[in-house]
């Protein structure tokens, strides 16, 4: 885990609009073309995880998958 926690990778299906990258902490909002939104960005801890998780659960988004990425 480096200084500023470990990074990840969260799949949404659908697109959500960029602007809610401030609702997922400041992570990276990307599209891919097959239709899924790509979160990516740093998360101190793992209760910080959890609480992107719940947001993705509070939200009705459903969530194909979460990936630790080695360093971009």
């Amino acid at each position: 885990m480096g200084a500023a926690g470990t990074y990840y990778e969260i799949r949404i299906h659908n697109h959500l609009d960029d602007s809610w990258h401030v609702w997922f902490d400041g992570m990276t909002i990307t599209h891919d073309p097959n239709g899924e939104t790509v979160l990516t960005g740093w998360v101190v801890d793992q209760s910080a995880l959890y609480g992107l998780l719940e947001r993705v659960r509070d939200l009705n988004l459903k969530l194909i998958s979460v990936r630790q990425d080695p360093v971009p």
